[in-house]
């Protein structure tokens, strides 16, 4: 399925606005252009790719209010504020934990979401923060389990004993939701990759020591917590992005890569990033990556640094891959050509199509809420189910 002219307008017109230089100018020849568009349709599809309170920040920022249909600005603002109102409850519900981990003398990283809302993005209602994802030591994890259950939280997805038997490059987290079911979930991480979908091509390669000793103390909800370093981060949100079940599907992965360069663009250091890629065996997620982010948004970075992380041709997958995300067919189950690039030979991908279809069975039980329950076959049917609708997509668009 094609996408519409409202969907093409959206991933222009956010590039247009977030230029550094021509944002107001090209983002108001953008607008005056927009006439038939169906705006009820493209604030859905903001809305589900999570960047309509980027658009609506620039459209108040540059005062464009005045070229959209009558009704929009204000349908823009309340969804913003009820963000903004979201995000400051998420953020005061955050706190004590917080502050009770640091009394506990627990150290913890806290990725993506709040983090990119405090820190990276330009204010803090732009970015929706729907859970809290934590990177803990392993030898920690008892430990936490334990605390977060003094605290009324409890991992609906499996349990620290069964979780942590996990081997590497499967899920390597759990999910704490509060027993009165209030908001926001706590997903705590032991490792950076956390996939149903084997990733042993690189995991094993990821120290998560390495990330520890360049983690960066700050503050995030009003608390003293870690973060990645900027080049960590951004191996980390490419090799995110491009996991299997997200596989740039949505806007909102671009732009946190987008805004975390914008910000610390003066600050990283390149040539450890291609550096720590290839020492972490993901140096084509980040080439992937970046490529992607640049193709999409205005952010400019040369093709010398592009070969630095990725020197040889590119594969076979991997050219259709990106030729889906040029032609803007972003599709969950996409990146599935390129962990298949990933896996060099006949039997090295058969090997990793067979544990993509029939993974072990207590990561399956642990993907799909099931810690209670007794193993069936029926979850072995849904998730080959789950995979072959994967590659059928795949090979479908390529026609």
């Amino acid at each position: 399925m094609r996408k519409r002219s409202e969907d093409q307008f959206m991933v222009k017109i956010l590039c247009s606005l977030t230029h550094p230089d021509r944002g107001k100018e090209q983002g108001r020849r953008d607008l005056e252009q927009s006439k038939g568009l169906e705006w009820g349709y493209l604030i859905r599809e903001m809305s589900n790719e999570g960047v309509l309170f980027l658009f609506f920040y620039y459209i108040q920022q540059y005062r464009l209010q005045g070229f959209l249909p009558a009704g929009v600005a204000e349908v823009l603002s309340r969804q913003y504020h009820a963000n903004l109102r979201r995000n400051m409850i998420a953020s005061a519900a955050l706190k004590p934990v917080f502050d009770l981990l640091n009394e506990q003398r627990i150290p913890f990283i806290v990725l993506k979401g709040i983090a990119l809302a405090e820190h990276v993005y330009p204010r803090f209602g732009i970015r929706g923060t729907s859970d809290a994802d934590l990177l803990v030591k392993r030898s920690d994890v008892h430990r936490i389990d334990a605390f977060l259950s003094d605290l009324g939280y409890a991992p609906r997805d499996s349990s620290a004993i069964r979780a942590l038997d996990n081997p590497v490059g499967y899920l390597a987290s759990l999910d704490y939701w509060k027993n009165n079911g209030s908001l926001p979930n706590l997903h705590i991480h032991w490792h950076p990759v956390n996939t149903s979908v084997p990733a042993f091509m690189f995991a094993g390669r990821i120290d998560p020591d390495r990330l520890w000793e360049k983690a960066i103390p700050t503050t995030v909800a009003n608390a003293s917590a870690y973060t990645l370093c900027p080049e960590h981060q951004v191996i980390y949100l490419c090799e995110h992005a491009l996991r299997i079940n997200h596989s740039f599907d949505r806007l909102i992965l671009m732009y946190d890569i987008f805004f975390l360069l914008k910000t610390f663009q003066d600050e990283i250091k390149w040539d450890i990033v291609a550096e720590e890629a290839r020492r972490f065996n993901v140096s084509n997620l980040v080439f992937l990556g970046l490529t992607i982010v640049r193709y999409f948004t205005s952010l400019t970075f040369s093709d010398e640094l592009l070969r630095k992380l990725h020197p040889v041709d590119l594969t076979l997958f991997e050219r259709m891959f990106l030729r889906f995300q040029c032609q803007n067919r972003r599709f969950r189950g996409s990146s599935m050509l390129v962990y298949l690039a990933m896996n060099r030979g006949l039997m090295e991908k058969g090997r990793f199509l067979f544990r993509t279809f029939f993974p072990p069975q207590h990561i399956l039980l642990q993907r799909q809420y099931a810690r209670d329950r007794e193993f069936s076959v029926s979850l072995n049917l849904l998730r080959f189910w789950e995979v072959w609708t994967h590659l059928v997509r795949i090979f479908r668009r390529d026609r």
